[in-house]
Order: C-alpha cells, then sequence, then structure tokens
C-alpha cells in the first residue's frame, strides 16, 4: 500500500482504473483534489503521506482505495510544478518525500 509501505513507490504510468477514476471525477473533481491538498499542507515540511492521508479523508474517500491515493499522490506533483507547493525528495515515494505552501520571499 503506497501510504503504509517504506518501498512502495507510485507508478511513473497511469493505470487503466486510475484513468477511469479521473474522468469519473472530472475537472471539479480534480478541483476539490487540488483543493483538500491545499488546505492539509502547511508552511513547515510535512511527508507527502500524510498530506495525502488527511486530503483523501476530508475528501469522503477511503485511504484504503489505492486508485484515490495513487491519484492524490500524482496532483501532489502537480501542485509542485505548479509552484504551490514545494517538494524534496522523490515524490512517487510518499513516505520518503516531504511538502510544504511554498514560501513566497523566504530569507535565508
Amino acid at each position: 500500500m503506497l501510504l503504509l509501505d517504506d518501498d512502495d513507490e507510485l507508478d511513473a504510468s497511469v493505470d487503466e482504473a486510475e484513468a477511469h477514476l479521473v474522468a469519473q471525477l472530472g475537472h471539479s473533481g480534480l478541483q476539490r483534489i487540488d483543493e483538500n491538498l491545499r488546505k492539509h499542507a502547511q508552511r513547515h515540511w510535512l511527508k507527502v503521506a500524510r498530506v495525502v492521508a488527511d486530503a483523501v479523508q476530508a475528501g469522503g474517500f477511503s485511504v484504503s482505495d489505492e486508485n484515490v491515493v495513487r491519484l492524490h499522490v500524482r496532483r501532489v506533483s502537480a501542485l509542485v510544478e505548479f509552484g504551490a507547493f514545494e517538494a524534496q525528495g522523490d515524490l512517487r515515494k510518499p513516505r520518503w518525500s516531504e511538502v510544504r505552501v511554498a514560501q513566497a520571499d523566504e530569507v535565508y
């Protein structure tokens, strides 16, 4: 299970079941997932597995539904690409990577 197994890794390609879920949810469903992910990320680093689990539950999904979990992990990666989140680690391994809300004017 992607959120529980240390060695589990998100496949690079979307499988048929996950593609069906995306089609079923549509654009508005994906936006709701992104909103829930944003609500559960914070300004400090959190494990991707934690952010995903919280967002999955907030969206009314089950964390035991692997298709839902994989889709949420992919959406985290998309939010990193869009600049909404910053990431460290391999995002395909949610237990070994972290995200936080992008810091606009961070001082080092």
